[in-house]
């Protein structure tokens, strides 16, 4: 009764109670103390069951532990050095650190855009509720808590997590097979350069995996031996699960399956304090998701799209998904020695399933916590190809994949298992771990050399910031073409291009009053003709009043990135509205048809 009334209140109070505003400015209050709560919670649950989680988790003899210490610390070195500290994925990724931010300076859950030094103190003056779960942001600010503000902290935070996501890998491919199967299918899964690039980065890719493999392993020792301290530890990681990524709340389902199974396994209802209060934790993920479903503005739509999802993007998404799983070449950071083994071994094992459904009731705890699973990861990745940006082998999306390649990798490990015995067995595991490691060195390191250097925007970003770094300290503004994120996070005053433009009075009063001692513009130069004469970008141009001396540039791909300090702002000349504004669109025509006969003399 206790379970049903709190299940009633959560939906009530998550999804029904509340406007889209309503339930975001309470996620954007609460949603911080209600995370700890939980997290302190799991915390204490997890300290009660640690030993039975880690018992035989890397082997029970020494020579099996030294294979997989020595594999794991060894996957952790290497990409450290194919994949350098960086923002992979730049918006989002900043996004997570300036939440981190917040969270830590503040205690709101919030995104700052705008924030000044006030005596001393830089402080955020404008925040906004971002649509990505805040879980990741939340530990990186708990490190911000005992260390002080960096912005290395959130790097040190998934290069931490790696080991942690290939150890609790092998703890559950463990409770699928020996240990020479569990093996070889944690090589097949570590190797991917794609693990190694979401290391290095800022993203939550990591902390869903680690969550998503706590859960399994979880829930096969909770339906081993279902007792309330057992399901206590399942319930509060799922809870946290669900807040790791959007579509992570989807893995609640498969986790409740694994509860009403344990049930029946012990004869008993079990619900611990944990299980009844699940509901109302997992109140911030519905008031989230009422927020998101409200605000279209935060889903990122091409201007001729009304819906995230629809049936017209499916054809186009499986091509996609075709030549990321398989593609040889391509510069693509997938594995296809993985893809091959996994998906050959996973239909394997879901005919096996098919055949053996009747045999459900006394199945072994990691074959079906492994079956439910995969099922809510293969319905994740179903729905994905419904997404208007669901196209795999895209380097933004290609992370989304992940949680698959622990799937298909688990399958391998069952496969593997089951042709022990057999000739082909006894050489299966040798092979595989060759064939990973061959591929990795062959297509792998390639691709991730490529792809360290194709995201211009963040090469831009990391050069200016050095650049800035090395001249003396004074009260800066920027105004810059590219997120303000990256000099917030920094402590620096920053401006976009076009609030430069519309805010003209008030930057020259702050410079004229030695608010800033000096105001930065960033801009972008591209070529305008067959003659190689650069011209600045049209959405990066200022108005005339702007007296700008160029400090310094550098060519970073076809184009040119330049620094210039403003010299003065002239008053504007006092003219009708509609005249000003022809002026500055004249001005960017111009440039922008510069741009354009400079495309064409290409193109010819």
């Amino acid at each position: 009764m206790i379970f049903g009334l709190a299940a009633a209140t959560a939906v009530a109070f998550g999804f029904l109670a509340h406007t889209a505003a309503e339930a975001g400015l309470l996620v954007q209050r609460y949603g911080y103390y209600a995370l700890a709560g939980t997290t302190l919670w799991w915390l204490l649950a997890l300290y009660r069951r640690s030993r039975s989680l880690t018992t035989g988790a890397i082997g029970d003899s020494k020579r099996e532990r030294i294979q997989v210490v020595g594999f794991v610390a060894g996957v952790s070195v290497v990409s450290l050095f194919i994949f350098p500290y960086s923002y992979k994925i730049l918006y989002d990724e900043l996004v997570l650190q300036a939440t981190a931010w917040n969270l830590h300076y503040f205690r709101e859950v919030g995104t700052v855009v705008r924030g000044y030094e006030i005596e001393g103190i830089f402080a955020s003056l404008n925040i906004y509720l971002d649509k990505r779960p805040y879980f990741f942001s939340f530990l990186v600010s708990l490190v911000h808590d005992l260390t002080g503000y960096r912005e290395l902290n959130g790097f040190l935070v998934n290069t931490l997590l790696l080991p942690l996501v290939l150890v609790l890998f092998y703890a559950v491919a463990r409770k699928l097979a020996a240990h020479r199967a569990a093996f070889a299918a944690l090589v097949c899964f570590g190797a991917s350069t794609l693990l190694a690039q979401n290391a290095n980065g800022m993203g939550m890719e990591l902390i869903n995996l680690a969550m998503l493999l706590l859960v399994m392993r979880a829930a096969v020792d909770y339906l081993a031996k279902p007792d309330d301290d057992r399901l206590s530890v399942l319930i509060l990681s799922c809870v946290l699960l669900a807040q790791t990524r959007y579509e992570s709340a989807l893995y609640v389902i498969p986790a409740a399956i694994v509860v009403l199974e344990g049930w029946r396994r012990v004869g008993r209802v079990i619900l611990p304090a944990a299980a009844m209060a699940a509901p109302l934790l997992l109140i911030p993920c519905a008031l989230h998701n009422t927020y998101l479903s409200g605000t279209p503005a935060l889903w990122e739509l091409r201007a001729d799209l009304d819906s995230r999802f629809g049936v017209e993007h499916v054809a186009n998404n499986l091509t996609h998904a075709g030549t990321y799983f398989f593609a040889l070449f391509g510069n693509i950071l997938n594995s296809w020695w993985l893809s091959v083994t996994g998906w050959l071994a996973l239909g394997w094992a879901t005919c096996v399933v098919l055949v053996r459904v009747r045999e459900w009731p006394r199945a072994p705890s990691g074959g079906v916590v492994a079956v439910l699973f995969a099922v809510a990861v293969l319905a994740n990745l179903g729905l994905l190809m419904f997404y208007f940006w669901g196209q795999l082998d895209d380097p933004i999306v290609a992370r989304l994949v992940l949680p698959f390649h622990v799937i298909l990798a688990l399958a391998v490990a069952w496969a593997t298992q089951r042709l022990a015995g057999s000739p082909v067995g006894e050489r299966l595991p040798p092979i595989l771990v060759g064939g990973a490691l061959l591929v990795t060195a062959a297509f792998g390191m390639p691709a991730a050399a490529h792809h360290s250097t194709i995201n211009l925007l963040a090469t831009e970003l990391a050069w200016e910031w050095r650049v800035v770094e090395t001249w003396p300290p004074k009260e800066r503004l920027v105004i810059t073409n590219k997120s303000a994120l990256a000099w917030l996070m920094r402590r620096v005053p920053v401006i976009a291009i076009h609030q430069g433009r519309s805010r003209s009075d008030a930057v020259r009063f702050h410079l004229e009053q030695g608010t800033f001692q000096e105001v930065l513009v960033t801009q972008v130069l591209r070529s305008s003709g067959p003659d190689g004469v650069f011209v600045v970008d049209p959405e990066d141009l200022l108005p005339s009043i702007y007296v700008l001396e160029p400090v310094v540039e550098r060519h970073i791909g076809s184009r040119i990135a330049r620094i210039s300090r403003v010299v003065r702002i002239d008053p504007a000349p006092v003219k009708p509205a509609a005249e000003v504004a022809g002026e500055e669109g004249a001005r960017r025509d111009d440039a922008a048809a510069a741009l354009a006969s400079a495309t064409v003399e290409r193109a010819r």
